[in-house]
């Protein structure tokens, strides 16, 4: 009975120990609809101050109106007489009376109806906002559920559960690569899976990325003016690389006046940050057309204007803008910079590998003996490595004459010296205590 109970604890543990990791590998999952909640919420609170200022602005209209309709009921009251103009008629001071309040009173109606457009105005925008936050509390319910669907470690569930992350993962990767149309049928087919992957969020980012690679920058200067204090928060270079690949764009147009124009507009708030790259940039102005002209020019300049200047130009300077937009792209969404698919299949490739693997005497039983696979695992490190050192995890030291414990954990003999107490040792990762005659010598291979 102590042993099972000892059994029972250590299975626990594992639990515990493969579900705090799963807790970090899954993070990314559940932070990102509860993020687009926080922004969904901010935004409401936003507009929410707006109709307060909008409706403090009718009150004080009101009030003033109230006021103002009693001072003209005194004055007409007053005295019981009627009111008299500057020349003594009585009909001449009710006309300019009459056409005062005509006069005011559209001022008025005027102000009045703007103020109710700008109501009618955020009324739409939190009826928006409200459904936007009613669609990510369902995904955060959703992906939460889905993560406690599993159970505890080494259930039944755990087969299908992992069925379904697979299926999330292949749709994630197909929305990472543009893949939209295949990504959105797998998601049809599976309704259960459509809360579960960031359909809308990648479409944003890949109509933006289809932007910059036909050479346009407007779609991604809009999203760096909407994000741009969240931008600022993360030392982005996003949209200084946007401004400074418009201004090249007009430089190598032959646009040079309003390149100019352009530097003086948008460049010269960043001189302090980026100046090499900017005093760069202002030199393509003067070396631009040598890097166009057919023979060497006069002194050769044309190959010290393409060894200095041609990269800015290179077809490879938008595809960098286009890493760099993704980056930050996925860092405000806290979207993972890699696909989890990618990292997962690297994983369990590069733990498969060994040098037998490539050569041709490898078995056929070997998985990476397939071609796609050994492809795929052609720039992985091995699992095994010939050289290869063991190091204490209670010592930080290299291992002389490892230990093993009895529930399996490995430390040197300096280690086990230390923690020996009276005849026993506690292992300090789970806690278990043993005789000191259980421990039995590791000889590694």
């Amino acid at each position: 009975s102590l042993e099972g109970s000892k059994d029972a604890k250590r299975r626990r543990r594992g639990g515990e120990q493969v579900e705090s990791r799963m807790e970090v590998v899954e993070a990314p999952f559940v932070r990102v609809p509860f993020e687009a909640l926080k922004r969904a919420a901010k935004e409401r609170k936003y507009i929410i101050e707006e109709v307060e200022g909008v409706m403090g602005k009718l009150k004080k209209h009101a009030s003033s109106a109230e006021a103002r309709r009693a001072k003209e009921g005194e004055a007409t009251t007053k005295d019981g007489g009627e009111a008299m103009d500057v020349d003594g008629s009585p009909a001449a001071a009710a006309t300019a009376s009459a056409e005062g309040s005509r006069g005011s009173g559209g001022e008025w109606e005027s102000e009045l109806d703007d103020l109710l457009g700008t109501l009618g105005g955020l009324k739409r925008k939190l009826g928006a906002s409200t459904q936007s936050e009613g669609v990510q509390i369902g995904r955060c319910k959703a992906r939460v559920e889905h993560l406690l669907s599993l159970g505890a470690y080494g259930s039944d569930r755990a087969l299908g559960w992992n069925k379904k992350r697979v299926k999330r993962l292949v749709v994630d990767y197909l929305l990472r690569q543009g893949y939209h149309r295949t990504a959105l049928q797998a998601v049809e087919g599976d309704a259960a899976l459509g809360p579960l992957v960031e359909t809308e969020v990648f479409r944003g980012c890949q109509e933006i990325v289809d932007s910059l690679r036909s050479r346009s920058v407007g779609p991604a200067l809009k999203f760096c003016r909407a994000n741009a204090s969240r931008l600022k928060r993360i030392k982005s270079k996003l949209e200084f690389k946007l401004r400074l690949r418009e201004f090249l764009t007009l430089v190598q147009a032959g646009s040079m006046g309003e390149a100019v124009r352009y530097a003086q507009k948008h460049l010269g708030r960043w001189a302090s940050v980026h100046q090499k790259e900017l005093q760069a940039a202002m030199a393509s102005l003067v070396y631009r057309p040598y890097l166009d002209s057919g023979g060497e020019g006069e002194g050769g300049r044309k190959g010290a204007a393409q060894e200095r200047y041609g990269h800015l130009f290179a077809a490879a300077q938008w595809e960098e803008l286009e890493k760099i937009f993704k980056r930050d792209f996925f860092a405000l969404n806290c979207l993972a910079a890699d696909a989890e698919l990618a990292l997962d299949l690297e994983a369990g490739l590069s733990a498969l590998k060994t040098p037998m693997s490539s050569s041709a005497q490898r078995s056929k039983e070997d998985p990476l003996s397939v071609e796609a696979l050994g492809k795929l695992a052609a720039t992985l490190p091995f699992a095994k490595h010939s050289k290869s050192k063991l190091v204490c995890w209670h010592t930080r030291e290299v291992m002389a004459e490892p230990r093993v414990l009895p529930n399996g954990m490995v430390y040197s003999a300096a280690a086990c010296e230390l923690l020996a107490k009276e005849g026993k040792i506690q292992c300090p990762r789970t806690g278990d205590v043993f005789e000191l005659g259980e421990l039995k010598k590791l000889f590694p291979v």
